[in-house]
């Protein structure tokens, strides 16, 4: 039998992703990647997830390697199956994820010309792949294996570059699709063409003395520094924390870390600001006492009273950066300084010579923190029905020491950032928080889980519906997850946004136009999916079933039912206990 070039090629490819560090694989089925699906399979080096819904295993791939700091691959047939991807590519590039997305495509002789699942497929994901490439036909050839493997080896390079992100490789396959006998060469092993030969390293670099410079002496001239964390991945912030915790001992600042950057661990306890976000909605440090200095680690804050207090106040904003992005969208930062964090902060560190520090600074702020924590707590410990307080603190607490926390966006990451423990630390937090979207956090949670560690997914009820078809894919792939889902009625985030104060004439639209309740029961939804459901309406029952659910197989799915109208009024009381602290300082 003549050699098969798909197949062929198809597996020289495998064989170079594997080599190149490629451990897992997302397939979905379809008869155009059938060589690509085959290969994936038959390659001891590979772990192979399937899935039905191509846009799901998208997500799972985004979670896998989020979990993993591994470039995960996602393979589909033609047609509009490969665009699927482009919600899941999106938050990869944005959230610097390694994806690297295979998408099996028809020969040039049958596109343009009303081919069945033929569309125009190169560059399909525009500037949100850093690297896009047409294969082109396989050729059962030296030089055409050479050609894919360097392909290949080039995918994964950039996948998991600085920064990292999407590499998009279009496989065009002719017929035959079907199998044949498989490659052996004389000497019993597959002849796939000459490994690549191109070893990839990655720079490390940290800029030198001279260009830090100036930082260090807008820094040395600081009365009031503060450092403000954003999102960082949790192996980012484990390399960071003691580099982050020198420079702020160097400035004598005090560190505003919101729970996605990673930074709120017990080697920074003395130093982290845990309730800013009450503090600034009750105007404290909003005067005299704000800040003439802020350095940025990670990405921008998602608070929004965080990101209107630092344009109001108009401190000199340094920026470092470890993306390769520009992660100033006030356009206003002083400067901006790209390196490695861990090297960066360390170097700033030591370039700091002296500094002008106000006397009491951070104690200041921690002494504040203190008070403003334990009224948030007395809040918090009120009886009455469960609101998202409740359900953050029970969530944190309640993770056992090896399981990691997915959280979602909208009020979710709010919520997690506004009421976290005051003793809880070293929590791994991932979050979606490239572009902020609610899409695919389902399969993102199952992704994660499939990494190998225990994973509790916390959202609120759009977020979960919106991917409840994620769930079909946890019990054919044997994973097991958690998730609480606090359901408020629909879109509870608008009514913390300007949105849900609109003038007579809107206001009528805004139930329908933006809460959107979903008026469904999630409970027979979710068995019907295969996963364990049980809703609970009372504060005390969400820590007694979040230890059941730990020691349950598969995925159980806590419910815990939140009344809107009581959560803006227990939101409002946490707020107005803190700005009483301005009154009564004890």
């Amino acid at each position: 039998m003549p050699p098969n070039p798909s197949y062929e090629a198809m597996t020289a490819l495998v064989d170079e992703l594997a080599r190149s560090g490629v451990t897992d694989a997302c397939v979905s089925p379809g008869n155009r990647s059938a060589p690509l699906a085959f290969a994936l399979a038959c390659h001891s080096g590979v772990h192979v997830w399937t899935h039905v819904d191509e846009r799901a295993s998208a997500f799972f791939a985004l979670g896998l390697a989020r979990a993993t700091g591994r470039p995960v691959v996602v393979a589909c047939t033609s047609g509009s199956a490969a665009a699927n991807f482009l919600p899941a590519a999106v938050e990869a590039h944005h959230a610097r994820v390694p994806l690297i997305l295979l998408t099996a495509d028809r020969p040039p002789e049958l596109r343009e010309r009303s081919a069945g699942q033929t569309i125009d497929q190169v560059g399909l994901y525009g500037s949100h792949a850093l690297w896009s490439f047409d294969l082109g036909v396989p050729e059962s050839t030296v030089a055409g294996l050479r050609h894919v493997r360097a392909a290949a080896c080039r995918a994964v390079a950039v996948a998991r570059g600085k920064p990292a992100g999407v590499a998009h490789l279009n496989l065009p396959l002719r017929d035959p699709l079907h199998p044949t006998e498989p490659f052996v060469a004389e000497n019993g092993t597959s002849d796939l063409g000459p490994t690549a030969h191109t070893s990839v390293v990655s720079s490390q670099s940290c800029p030198g003395r001279e260009a830090l410079a100036s930082v260090a002496r807008l820094l040395a001239q600081a009365r009031r520094p503060i450092l403000q964390c954003g999102t960082l991945d949790v192996e980012e912030a484990a390399e960071a924390v003691d580099a982050v915790r020198a420079l702020a001992d160097r400035l004598g600042a005090p560190i505003l870390a919101e729970p996605t950057s990673n930074l709120r661990r017990g080697a920074l306890q003395g130093r982290v600001v845990l309730s800013y976000e009450a503090l600034l909605r009750a105007g404290r440090f909003s005067g005299l006492e704000a800040p003439d200095v802020v350095v940025r680690v990670g990405a921008p804050p998602t608070s929004r009273t965080v990101a209107t207090w630092l344009e109001t106040c108009a401190p000199a904003l340094v920026v470092l950066d470890h993306t390769g992005g520009w992660p100033d969208p006030a356009a206003d930062a002083r400067q901006m300084i790209h390196g490695s964090l861990a090297p960066t902060c360390l170097a700033i560190a030591e370039e700091v010579a002296e500094t002008s520090t106000e006397p009491g600074w951070r104690d200041t702020w921690l002494d504040v923190d203190r008070s403003a924590l334990d009224r948030l707590g007395n809040v918090l410990a009120r009886p009455g029905p469960p609101f998202e307080g409740n359900v953050v603190r029970a969530v944190v607490e309640s993770l056992p020491g090896d399981a990691a926390l997915y959280v979602g966006n909208s009020l979710a990451v709010r919520d997690l950032d506004w009421f976290w423990p005051p003793d809880v630390t070293d929590v791994p937090v991932f979050s979606n928080r490239g572009t902020n979207g609610i899409d695919g956090f389902v399969s993102c949670v199952l992704g994660a889980a499939a990494g190998g560690r225990r994973v509790l997914g916390l959202c609120g009820d759009v977020s979960f519906f919106h991917d409840l078809g994620g769930l079909v894919a946890a019990r054919r792939l044997g994973v097991s997850a958690c998730f609480v889902v606090t359901n408020n009625g629909g879109g509870g985030i608008f009514d913390f946004l300007p949105t849900a104060r609109a003038p007579a004439g809107y206001a009528e639209h805004y139930e329908e136009l933006f809460v959107t309740p979903l008026g469904v029961d999630l409970g027979p939804l979710v068995e019907g999916y295969g996963a364990s459901f049980v809703s609970v309406d009372r504060s005390e029952a969400i820590a007694s079933e979040l230890v059941r659910a730990w020691k349950a197989p598969g995925v159980s799915v806590i419910e815990v039912v939140v009344d809107r109208s009581d959560s803006g009024r227990r939101h409002a009381e946490a707020w107005e206990a803190v700005q009483t602290l301005e009154e009564d300082p004890t």
